[in-house]
Formats: C-alpha cells, sequence, structure tokens
C-alpha cells in the first residue's frame, strides 16, 4: 500500500511539472516584438485568454461515509489545505480545519504504520462508524487520499477535558467545580457501559483501550463524549501501553495480560476519576500508588480533592473516590462492571 502510495504521488507530480512547464511555454510563445513611433524595438507581453491551472489530484476513495457527505466536504481540498495542529494521539495526527463555508471540523490523519493493513483498517473504520449515540463523537467520514488515511469528527469548541482541566491560565483553562466535575464523570461511565454493550461481528465484547481525559470531549453545555474508542483496534496493544503511562492495569504493564478486557477498561477508568478529583496529571503523578498510600496510612480523604475546586469538600466527592478505589483493585475479578459504576455514580 505505502509502495502504491509513492508511485501515485510521484506519477502526479511528473504531470504536474509537464503542465506548468507546457504553460510557461505559453507564456513565452506569447512575446511579441514591436516598432514604437520612435522607431525602438519593444517587447510585448500578450496575456493568454486562459492559463492552465497546475493543481495536483491525487487518488482518492471513500472508507466510511455517504458521497453527498464528500460533496459537502470535497474530502481531496481538506487533504492539502492549511490545517492547525491540534495534538498528537495514539491514532495520529489530530487537526482543526475552517471550511470555505465556514464550518469547523476535525480530521486525523492516520500514523503512518497503521495502515500497512489497509483492508483491516476499512473493516474497523465502517464498524465504529455504524456506531452511533450521543455519548460518543460520531466518524462523519473517512477516505484515503493519496496512500494516506484521513477520519473527520465533529469539532467541539470547548475541547477535551485534559485541556480544561490542565490548561494555561487564560488559556483553555477552566477550575470545573465539582458539580461539573461529576457531570462529566458521569457522562465518561455511560459512554464507556455503551461500548461495554456492544460486541464485534465476531461476537466478543468490545472495550475502550485506555480512558483518558484528551479523550473526553466536552459541549458547550459541559456534557460529554468520548472519542477514539476505535484506537484499541487499529493501533497495537504495547504502543498503547507505552503512550499511556499511569493510566493502564497493572496486568497489561507488567505482561500478566496480552489483551485489552473491559476490566482494564475499569482500572483505566479509575485512573481518570481520581485525575478529575485530584486535578493531578496521571503521566505525573501514580494516582493509584498516591491513594493507595492515603488509604493505609489512614488518612483523610478529602486531602486528595483538588483546591480549585474550592475548600469544601462534600460526601458526594468522598464517595466518588471510592468508586474510583475499587475500580482500581489489583485483582482484575474484584473491579465492578460498568453499570455498576454509573449507578454508583448517579446516587452519590
Amino acid at each position: 500500500m505505502k509502495l502504491l502510495g509513492l508511485a501515485l504521488i510521484y506519477t502526479a507530480l511528473t504531470l504536474a511539472l509537464l503542465v506548468a512547464f507546457t504553460v510557461l511555454i505559453c507564456i513565452r510563445a506569447n512575446k511579441k516584438k514591436a516598432k514604437s513611433s520612435d522607431g525602438k524595438v519593444t517587447t510585448i507581453t500578450t496575456t493568454p485568454i486562459s492559463l492552465l491551472e497546475v493543481k495536483v489530484t491525487l487518488p482518492f476513495k471513500v472508507i466510511f461515509g455517504e458521497i453527498k457527505v464528500a460533496e459537502k466536504f470535497d474530502p481531496p481540498e481538506i487533504a492539502q489545505i492549511p490545517k492547525t495542529r491540534l495534538g498528537e494521539g495514539t491514532l495520529g495526527t489530530l487537526f482543526k480545519v475552517v471550511l470555505q463555508c465556514g464550518s469547523i471540523i476535525t480530521i486525523r490523519k492516520i500514523r503512518e504504520g497503521l495502515i500497512m493493513n489497509g483492508s483491516g483498517l476499512e473493516l474497523w473504520i465502517n464498524f465504529f462508524g455504524g456506531m452511533k449515540d450521543d455519548w460518543l463523537l460520531p466518524i462523519l467520514f473517512s477516505f484515503w487520499y493519496g496512500g494516506e488515511a484521513f477520519i473527520l469528527y465533529e469539532y467541539l469548541i470547548l475541547g477535551s477535558l485534559e485541556e480544561l482541566l490542565h490548561g494555561s491560565e487564560g488559556v483553555q483553562f477552566t477550575p470545573l467545580n465539582w458539580e461539573i466535575r461529576k457531570k462529566i464523570a458521569l457522562y465518561a461511565a455511560q459512554a464507556v457501559a455503551l461500548v461495554h454493550s456492544r460486541v464485534t461481528k465476531n461476537g466478543e465484547p468490545l472495550i475502550c483501550g485506555v480512558i483518558k481525559a484528551s479523550n473526553i470531549l466536552i459541549r458547550v453545555d459541559f456534557s460529554a463524549c468520548l472519542s477514539s474508542y476505535e484506537t484499541p483496534y487499529l493501533v497495537p496493544l504495547e504502543m498503547i501501553v507505552k503512550r499511556n503511562p499511569g493510566r493502564v492495569a497493572p496486568e497489561l504493564k507488567y505482561h500478566y495480560q496480552k489483551t485489552f478486557t473491559q476490566k482494564s477498561d475499569v482500572y483505566s477508568f479509575g485512573i481518570l476519576l481520581l485525575e478529575l478529583i485530584t486535578g493531578q496529571r496521571p503521566s505525573m503523578t501514580n494516582l493509584s500508588a498516591y491513594l493507595r498510600e492515603k488509604k493505609i496510612k489512614g488518612a483523610a480523604l478529602d486531602n486528595l480533592c483538588d483546591t480549585k475546586m474550592g475548600s469544601e469538600v462534600n460526601e458526594s466527592m468522598v464517595e466518588m473516590i471510592e468508586i474510583a478505589w475499587s475500580c482500581l483493585s489489583c485483582k482484575p475479578r474484584d473491579r465492578p462492571s460498568m453499570d455498576d459504576v454509573v449507578h454508583r455514580i448517579q446516587v452519590s
């Protein structure tokens, strides 16, 4: 696939150069010499009525989505126009694109090393593109362009939970109060529970891989949806584990388990809850060990709470810490199901 893409790109560029050379010849041929009234010879350049536009168009193929969507977005144009880089995810680089009509979308360019199995990529993108729910960020469209794969998503102006929790003062920083954090936790739990309720075409239960703040996107009413839920089916487990220190279950970190499971998802969700409660980054602080140390010492759990929420600590916060603690059990079988987690958050 990669060699074919490179060959096609080379061919397109060669044709573009030939067209440019032809245009140059046409321009030079339209230069004429004439005598002015004083007998001097001057060169007059007459502009052709229509010059050929040099535009490289590479092979295009729809992976997922309707043709009318392709007509609306013009994927080949999107693949080439300037973009604002939003971040580098496990699945690939994410960009913000402003369309000519003024609409804004998010587009992900799939990491080059992940597209060696093009048919497998298409299968999973079509599978997850068919999953529609308010708790999930939908895949709007996906396509190949010149040997590269792209996925289009809705753009949410508030960005991710990670940006709202950890952004710099004045730049995407909002000191979220407890009620908003609890609301986001419930939406995230419902999203994961929804994924867990579905099965693959082979009848195997779906998993999320790693649930993290950068994959929880926030709408203007502070409701939330889960993104990148297709990642564990497109990216090798080893790469995901390596790129997410502090967020993966111990059975994966220490290679006791060779695949993601719904119980490893529950552990990852417990880390997300602690991140919401403490305001600490899992990549900087071992939140599981931090909570375990507090438990062993019998320290007051209210000291764990993020001071940006204020000094008052209520029972709901303490209950959320207990929910997180149950999710972080070292033994997978002792962790609750995501349906149980949803229920406990609702009544906390």
